[in-house]
């Protein structure tokens, strides 16, 4: 069968589905008419997310005794690199050094444990998965990481880089342990969430009765089939969608493109928020204080306080903001002093 036409079902693509189908259109079925690659979202706590797990998985394929060799913080620090500024969802640099100091704290938390120093393995097939109904619908996924335990058998381990713990009747370690069934050469005697930014070793988790976990994934995936030959992806919240609300934003061109993923054949989007823009023009130092001031001002974030805003100043302050913002940027300042008059 061609791959073009198989329904692949992951922990991700049924969370996007139920939070809003129209969510799940916009990250797994529209294309991108000028490239034809899918969209994506970027965000601090993505791409957060990204850097920490590619500086701890990319030692998978390194044999246990050679990792302590290897410094955890300087691999993170060359790895998010390439999520620095608006291609990782970062306009101010308070908020990316926010950020990088948060991941630095998750990969020093495993260095000084002694994970890294327990054996370890992968799945059989770099792309693992199991068919869910026919040779139409595939069951796939991607573990972070296989400890091999003293006994012989697996421990799946799930690195979380959020504030929030799982919730509960969550399918990701279901959905890991029926693809480790198939596509390991181990029992999987255990599995766990890493909670990396408070926890320093791994919280173990019950995965309960896999069958009723793979029906459930059936009768999930099923529903997202139906969707798709329908094509009928409906907002959950009329259009007032926390899930699908960013998405929304770009095709309002409330958007600007920077980047894309050719591996994954994503086009990175970053939306623009008016308060991070406005915080960016008074983060940098191309205006003057008195510039500044009056900015705010015309923008309402300030009081009047009867300094005179002369023609010149003016003139200035607009050349300044062209000279020194994209014109995404451009645009949301001039909405943003519009509405203030």
């Amino acid at each position: 069968m061609d791959f073009r036409n198989i329904l692949w079902i992951s922990h991700s693509a049924l969370s996007a589905y139920a939070r809003c189908p129209k969510l799940y259109y916009y990250e797994y079925v529209y294309r991108n008419p000028k490239t034809g690659n899918r969209i994506q979202i970027v965000n601090p706590y993505l791409s957060l997310g990204s850097a920490v797990h590619e500086t701890i998985e990319g030692l998978a394929d390194i044999p246990d005794k050679e990792r302590e060799k290897i410094s955890l913080k300087e691999r993170f620090k060359k790895i998010f690199n390439s999520y620095k500024g608006k291609v990782g969802g970062f306009v101010l640099e308070s908020k990316e050094e926010e950020f990088f100091s948060r991941g630095l704290k998750m990969v020093e938390r495993v260095e000084k444990s002694n994970f890294l120093e327990k054996p370890s393995t992968k799945m059989e097939s770099n792309f693992p998965k199991v068919d869910l109904i026919g040779d139409e619908v595939k069951l796939v996924g991607s573990v972070d990481w296989i400890e091999i335990l003293p006994g012989g058998g697996a421990h799946i381990i799930d690195f979380k880089t959020g504030n929030n713990k799982e919730v509960n009747g969550s399918l990701q370690l279901p959905i890991y342990t029926i693809l480790a069934k198939e596509n390991l050469s181990m029992s999987v005697e255990k599995v766990s969430y890493w909670y990396l930014q408070h926890d320093d070793e791994p919280e173990p988790q019950e995965v309960g009765n896999l069958d009723r976990h793979l029906e459930s994934i059936k009768e999930k995936a099923l529903a997202v089939r139906e969707a798709i030959k329908k094509d009928h992806f409906p907002c959950r919240y009329n259009g007032k969608c926390f899930a699908c609300g960013e998405y929304e934003k770009l095709f309002a061109g409330q958007a600007e493109m920077v980047g894309s993923d050719t591996q994954r054949k994503k086009d990175l989007f970053l939306t623009l928020d008016r308060q991070e823009v406005v915080e960016k023009i008074l983060e940098k130092s191309f205006l003057s204080s008195k510039e500044k001031n009056l900015f705010e001002e015309r923008i309402g974030k300030k009081v009047n306080n009867g300094m005179k805003a002369d023609k010149e100043t003016v003139l200035t302050i607009k050349e300044k903001l062209k000279k020194n913002l994209t014109s995404g940027e451009l645009k949301t300042v001039v909405e943003l002093l519009r509405e203030n008059g």
